[in-house]
């Protein structure tokens, strides 16, 4: 078994989105403090992240729009016709410490972990899986697209076949779009009808790239009120289908944790131990990858979220519950629950959920039929 690192800093406790922003709230400094409360890590596990140098940032974007990001964020203003043309300073994508410097740190770290991949550890950035920026914009929360920077590394070393596996609740369309007619990277998407969500008009499954393959990208737009069931019913179905069609070299996957049930940015229901199936389920068909994080707005299920994944990445046995510590940590989050009629006092207690399954609805079934034959066409 490889040795796990997770790739991280808590410098991102000063490197915050603007107040009430959604990503305002601490992710990956708050997963290291609940690790250490609960003793799921140690000193040598744990990998100080970089910023990305320009040269890393530029495998991707446009030097103009980073230059403008680097004046913004110095400045912490929003530089001359920097909102028309590069989506700075929107509500959505505002000026803050988290634009550049928050950005550049989690994209050196995504670089660090595809690195500690090539040097045999298995590696886990929880702030890395910002797949909506797009070459020369701002967009959907995002500054800097490090899964495409990451895959631009691994290409560099040589690796000709690489899947990008996406279980965000939204749909990656800033990564889609740098790979959309490119033979070599197949961009395979689990999401969010964009019927309902962000970013709308994109993610469908008829979006398809027009070059030479059998298709550069699977999208698959799924109903609110996912289940556990659902969920790995369609991303066995579908991963089944995509390996059979382009068996990668390396993958990366992003793990954003916005499908649970208690995130308020999504209508999924999922479990945390069905997100972690999910994960399984992805190790074993494809082996060990690159891990990033992604999305995911409410603070306490993320970090027990992605705690079951640190814990199946380093092969510890994930406690039930949570110790004193742990529940210190959780509780001193500053953080109002958007349904705030609802118990959620079990989060605090429990480290795991109970399994959130159900039925398979036919919808979702018509779904995967048509997901494999677009596929195999």
């Amino acid at each position: 078994m490889r040795e796990a690192r997770l790739v991280g800093s808590l410098k991102y406790r000063n490197l915050r989105y603007t107040k009430n922003h959604p990503l305002r709230i601490p992710r990956v400094s708050l997963l290291l403090e609940f690790l250490d409360a609960i003793d799921l890590i140690t000193e040598e596990e744990k990998v100080e992240g970089r910023p990305a140098t320009m040269e890393e940032l530029l495998l991707f974007h446009d030097r103009e729009y980073i230059e403008t990001l680097i004046e913004a964020d110095r400045c912490q203003c929003v530089p001359k016709g920097a909102r028309e043309r590069f989506n700075i300073g929107s509500y959505e994508n505002p000026v803050s410490p988290a634009m550049f410097r928050g950005s550049s740190l989690a994209t050196g770290s995504s670089i660090q972990t595809a690195e500690l991949f090539l040097e045999g550890y298995t590696a886990f950035n929880p702030a890395g899986g910002m797949h909506h920026a797009f070459r020369d914009r701002a967009n959907g929360f995002c500054f800097i697209n490090d899964p495409v920077i990451t895959i631009e590394f691994l290409k560099r070393r040589g690796f000709g076949k690489i899947l990008y596996l996406d279980l965000d609740a939204h749909h990656c369309d800033g990564v889609q779009d740098a790979y959309y007619e490119d033979d070599s990277v197949y961009v395979f998407s689990l999401h969010q009808s964009p019927e309902y969500s962000f970013p709308f008009k994109r993610g469908f499954l008829e979006e398809r790239g027009s070059g030479r393959g059998r298709g550069y990208n699977l999208n698959v737009p799924l109903p609110k009120g996912l289940n556990d069931t659902e969920f790995l019913f369609v991303l066995e179905k579908s991963l089944t289908y995509v390996r059979d069609v382009f068996d990668p070299e390396v993958y990366v996957l992003q793990l954003g944790t916005d499908p649970l049930l208690e995130d308020p940015l999504s209508k999924f229901e999922l479990s945390n131990v069905g997100f972690l199936e999910a994960f399984r389920l992805v190790r074993d068909f494809l082996g060990e990858g690159v891990y990033l994080g992604g999305g995911g707005y409410h603070p306490i299920a993320l970090a027990r979220a992605w705690t079951l994944i640190w814990c199946d990445i380093s092969g510890r046995e994930a406690p039930q519950k949570i110790n004193p510590s742990g529940r210190k940590v959780l509780k001193d989050v500053e953080w109002e629950e958007f349904d705030d009629d609802v118990d959620r006092s079990y989060m605090f207690e429990l480290l795991k959920d109970p399994p959130r399954g159900g039925e398979v609805r036919e919808e979702i079934k018509d779904l995967i039929s048509k997901v494999k034959a677009l596929v195999y066409s």
